[in-house]
């Protein structure tokens, strides 16, 4: 036990030096980022601004993993050492003998019988060089360990709640039924002109909430009952590219990485900051790509998007679940 306890404390104390470099370099590029973006990137396309973002949650991910130490000054120890087994040049060393055979002339002659001693060689010995003992085992965890423990303790409780909000999505699924074939064929239509290969199955739920895509592998379409019969044929096709857009951007895989940095630094304002510009730049762009492919203005397409939310009040149990392309996408 007491083993792992210093093991436990060696891996907590390495875990928070990490966490404590990323946390001030993560701040650092999020404001650089948070003031460079708007002046240098005003005119660009949400896309590109949205993988901004993304390049910020990525490097948040990497961070703790591509860190090495920087050595701010040399140790006095290795300054004398070197010192210390550096030669002396040979022109000296000549020198000093000429002079030493010299001195040893002149007490022969003056006096006979003294003797030589031995002069102490030039070259000083090199001293060992000093260990620094090894800390000894503790039974006591330190509060670093217990950091590392309550961090551990708050992303189980984050997965947790995602698996719970999976389930509540797949029973909203179950109790889904499946559109008619008029309504599938506008949808296979919509898939066709912004070029997904992969029509999406589309469900109509009985469930107050936005139409939102989900499922990473075999998307599903999923629309409020009674929607499609509110809105006119073009104010349908708008909504339908929109969702449409979520698939062909990939937007339910790349979601994952922003998520993913959100649920591991929660208690970094930064990575809720990045997050959060990501899914507004996410649902720019597929706003940009439905409007450029259905030809209407903004001014239509705003209206479109006031008849879809007047239509639902999304219940904040799918907010999570939909939105962020964990287990769907919602506009």
């Amino acid at each position: 036990m007491q083993t792992f306890v210093t093991s436990w404390n060696s891996v907590a104390q390495t875990w928070v030096e990490r966490l404590s470099s990323v946390i001030w370099q993560s701040t650092l590029l999020t404001l650089v980022a948070a003031l460079l973006v708007p002046l240098l990137l005003r005119r660009s396309s949400p896309s590109v601004r949205y993988w901004v973002w993304q390049i910020l949650a990525i490097k948040l991910l990497v961070m703790p993993f591509w860190s090495w130490a920087v050595p701010w000054r040399i140790e006095t120890d290795v300054i004398e050492q070197i010192a210390t087994e550096q030669p002396a040049p040979a022109h000296d060393l000549e020198r000093h003998d000429v002079k030493r055979r010299d001195a040893e002339r002149e007490d022969s002659s003056d006096a006979p019988v003294a003797t030589v001693t031995p002069e102490p060689s030039a070259r000083p010995e090199i001293s060992a060089p000093r260990t620094k003992a090894a800390p000894l085992p503790s039974s006591h965890m330190s509060w670093q360990s217990w950091l590392l423990l309550s961090w551990c303790g708050m992303l189980l409780a984050q997965v947790l709640r995602l698996l719970v909000q999976r389930r509540r999505l797949s029973r909203l699924l179950k109790q889904a039924a499946p559109a008619d074939a008029r309504l599938a064929e506008v949808v296979a239509e919509t898939a066709e002109r912004l070029g997904v290969r992969r029509v999406p199955q589309t469900l109509m739920t009985q469930s107050d909430c936005s139409p939102f895509v989900c499922g990473i592998w075999r998307p599903k379409l999923i629309l409020p009952h009674g929607l499609p019969e509110k809105l006119t044929q073009a104010e349908l096709g708008q909504v339908l590219l929109h969702e449409m857009a979520h698939i062909r951007r990939r937007d339910l895989i790349w979601s994952w990485i922003g998520e993913i940095a959100r649920m591991a630094y929660f208690f970094h304002p930064a990575a809720h900051w990045i997050c959060y510009q990501a899914r507004l730049e996410r649902e720019l762009a597929c706003d940009q790509l439905a409007m450029a492919v259905s030809g209407h203005g903004p001014q239509e397409y705003a209206a479109t998007l006031v008849q879809v939310v007047s239509h639902a009040s999304e219940p904040s149990v799918f907010k999570s679940a939909a939105s962020v392309g964990i287990d769907g996408d919602r506009s």
